[in-house]
């Protein structure tokens, strides 16, 4: 079971099924229960095998069930297209205010498996790149909707798997980068 969940929760696990299911179809009824499918099937695992499920993973789960189900009554993919940016409008709401109140605590807890020395870099830097990745995410959910009004579905679902895969992999690289830059590497010295 955990190795089923471990390959559920593999982020390219759901861009082959995404793109597998949108290339054999080229039909958005489809394409959508098969991204409620999924994304309900790594909410089961993850809560059988671990007990609970990530909070990231629950949120979006739960914004999905209203829109998956407006897109499938009405037949209509605007309702699926607007969940996206809908969900990177509020994790970046969330990742400012969270950062107001209990500091960058979500980042750290997020970017922890990164390395030890990220425990070492500074707050303001931690502040930065909250903000860069806040920004970053309210950005993505408005290039969402230039694909949404000015281009084809098809464009819109190629944008939807690539290349916000692309754009998630340069925006947590520049994080990264910037904070393992800031980190304090003590070299001890025998």
């Amino acid at each position: 079971m955990k190795l089923l969940s471990k390959i559920f929760n593999n982020p390219l696990s759901l861009i082959v099924v995404l793109a597998s299911v949108w290339y054999l179809t080229r039909d958005f009824i489809y394409f959508t229960l098969a991204i409620f499918l999924f994304i309900t099937i790594q909410v089961a695992l993850e809560k059988i095998t671990l007990g609970k499920v990530s909070k990231v993973l629950f949120f979006s789960w739960c914004v999905l069930i209203p829109f998956a189900l407006m897109t499938l009554v009405l037949r209509d993919p605007i309702f699926l297209q607007w969940k996206f940016s809908i969900v990177h409008w509020l994790m970046g709401l969330i990742l400012i205010i969270a950062h107001y109140f209990k500091g960058p605590a979500l980042l750290k807890g997020l970017f922890s498996l990164a390395g030890p020395q990220l425990e070492t870099v500074p707050q303001n830097a931690w502040s930065n790149v909250t903000f860069f990745i806040s920004f970053f995410l309210i950005f993505v959910g408005f290039i969402n909707l230039y694909f949404i009004y000015y281009s084809d579905l098809d464009t819109w679902v190629n944008f939807k798997i690539y290349g916000v895969t692309i754009l998630n992999l340069v925006m947590t690289s520049a994080s990264l980068v910037y904070l393992f830059k800031k980190a304090d590497f003590q070299v001890s010295s025998n």
